[in-house]
């Protein structure tokens, strides 16, 4: 469960929101003690849990809305850079200190935004394969999984990764060059753990903390980093 906020305010019933920070905010009367609220939450847990997830996939799906025009900010392995477009025959993408120089060919239609999103994504792309089949090695010859590992990268609107378990195959979100490497080494822990353990159990929790001691910041990160 998230941190649940409380708003005391001159009104008659308590009502709950789940905000985009994806923390559980309560308007309630004055006379409303805390221990009540509390009770309150646990009977709308189930609710509450579905609105974390459905703000979750809005969360996801938010990331790709931005203009990609000069001045704008990018994300890319968790900082910021200051995006300038330049006229170039060739796509490509360039980073010089924080700015990222994006080479697009592009004239004055309706296509040009359509072409600059494709140059970021291939180039995210062509970065995600290196970077996550390095990552996907690093783990599998900690946990001893001696077995041949594949992945796709692809962009995902309500999930960070999956594993398919009988095929021996991890699906990785894209968006995921936009965090942290340590957040996406998380992810990659907790998909390789499925090959270990199918199910969210005890074991497989305990396993992830054996690599990842502190594997719930790195949550954390993933539901909160663009609502710093």
């Amino acid at each position: 469960m998230k941190e649940i906020i409380i708003h005391y305010k001159k009104i008659k019933n308590i009502y709950i929101r789940v905000k985009p920070d994806l923390n559980i905010h309560v308007n309630a009367p004055k006379r409303v003690t805390k221990k009540y609220i509390k009770e309150i939450i646990e009977k709308r847990k189930d609710w509450i849990e579905e609105r974390i997830e459905a703000m979750q996939k809005r969360n996801i799906s938010d990331f790709t809305l931005k203009e990609l025009e000069d001045g704008n900010e990018i994300f890319y392995l968790g900082k910021s850079y200051m995006l300038k477009v330049v006229k170039s025959r060739r796509e490509n993408i360039i980073l010089a200190g924080r700015i990222m120089y994006m080479y697009v060919n592009i004239s004055n239609n309706l296509n040009n935004k359509r072409k600059k999103q494709l140059t970021l994504d291939i180039w995210y792309k062509k970065e995600a394969i290196k970077l996550f089949e390095e990552l996907i090695k690093k783990y599998s010859s900690l946990m001893n999984l001696n077995t041949n590992i594949t992945f796709t990268v692809k962009k995902l609107k309500s999930k960070w990764g999956s594993c398919d378990i009988a095929k021996k195959h991890i699906l990785l979100n894209l968006e995921l060059m936009k965090y942290p490497i340590h957040t996406i080494e998380y992810i990659i822990l907790h998909e390789l753990t499925h090959l270990l353990y199918p199910n969210h159990s005890k074991d497989f929790y305990n396993t992830i903390s054996l690599y990842m001691p502190e594997w719930k910041k790195e949550k954390v990160i993933l539901d909160n980093f663009f609502n710093i």
